[in-house]
């Protein structure tokens, strides 16, 4: 349940209950039980500007964490897309959920068109050996670079490295990041490694 719902609700039924005890006072105005409805009366008003003081923090904490969220989502952006290097993001499927602008120039293709493919739709069919491999290691938590041909929508193949590493969530793995750049013909490929874990 979503900050303040429950206090929200709760503050439905107060205000329900203030309009039925406002409407017995009226009724009973001229008898002298009246000063004992007034009394939870007194006490529902009480209670919901209480009710009402407490929806509007936690409804005012809840903006702050959110905008202070989006500030922190664009800031990584920014230093992403500020990279002369790609960096890609994919999920546990494999699949690429991001794909900076340098990333986008390396594979040909825009952006939108990396998202929701897989490096095997984007690389040589000879080399998607060293992909499969790669992605096993990912899966038991190694980080590793190698290198492959990336088949361009023109036809053209470019031989790029890739420096992959696990992405972590709570101790699971949902995925990874790369940097993929440009790669010398005689460049070595390195040595897969344990990847640090992060929360």
């Amino acid at each position: 349940m979503r900050p303040g719902v429950r206090e929200l609700r709760f503050g439905y039924g107060l205000f329900a209950l203030l309009l039925m005890t406002t409407l017995l006072v009226v009724v009973l105005m001229e008898r002298p039980a009246v000063y004992w409805v007034l009394l939870p009366l007194l006490a529902t008003q009480v209670l919901a500007l209480w009710l009402a003081r407490r929806i509007i923090r936690i409804v005012r904490h809840h903006r702050q964490v959110r905008e202070s969220y989006e500030q922190e989502l664009d800031f990584a952006r920014q230093v992403m897309e500020s990279m002369v290097h790609g960096v890609t993001v994919t999920d546990k499927h494999g699949q690429f959920v991001y794909a900076n602008q340098a990333a986008a120039e390396i594979y040909g293709r825009p952006p939108e068109e990396i998202v929701g493919n897989t490096a095997f739709a984007l690389t040589t069919p000879e080399d998607h050996h060293l992909l499969r491999a790669a992605q096993q290691a990912r899966q038991r938590g190694r980080s590793g670079a190698y290198h492959v041909r990336v088949q361009r929508p023109g036809g053209e193949h470019v031989r790029v490295q890739v420096t992959g590493t696990p992405r972590f969530h709570q101790g699971r793995i949902v995925g990874s990041f790369a940097s993929v750049i440009l790669a010398p013909e005689l460049a070595p490929a390195g040595q897969d490694t344990p990847a640090p874990r992060s929360g």
